[in-house]
């Protein structure tokens, strides 16, 4: 029996390299998503003891001392969230690079699969000729 061999295997390899990149790339992202996710519920949990803040201040020093915490807690929560729907965009984006990378890779790998088909029923239909003619000479020669 032949050996099989695939002419774009280099390709299909390039493909899934660029897959397992696609990955690794989307992973990083959604960690750093994770992290930016953990600074956001930081800040509004800074956000929250900083309006409790406000809220229990007595005299107007403390008034304005927790009233400049709450909008330093709160312009670090809008960054926060902005970081997060900077993260975000970046994931989707990433998510789409994998999944295309994925269907190009999987677009190699399904030709293949017709390929190797196509070469085992030809070696053996190659091995049942050569059955057939091995039985017809053996049938021949009996008198």
């Amino acid at each position: 029996m032949g050996r099989f061999r695939f002419r774009l295997e280099g390709l299909r390899r390039l493909r899934a390299v660029r897959e397992r990149q696609a990955r690794r790339e989307l992973l990083d992202l959604l960690q750093s998503l994770r992290r930016a996710e953990e600074e956001l519920q930081g800040a509004r949990a800074r956000v929250w003891r900083a309006e409790g803040a406000v809220r229990k201040a007595e005299d107007a020093q403390a008034l304005r001392t927790a009233a400049l915490a709450l909008a330093r807690a709160r312009a670090d929560a809008a960054a926060a969230e902005r970081a997060v729907a900077d993260w975000t965009a970046q994931v989707e984006a990433a998510w789409a690079r994998f999944l295309q990378a994925r269907t190009e890779r999987q677009v190699v790998e399904r030709l293949r699969e017709r390929r190797l088909h196509q070469h085992r029923r030809e070696e053996e239909r190659r091995a049942q000729a050569q059955a057939d003619e091995a039985a017809l000479l053996r049938r021949m020669r009996r008198p």
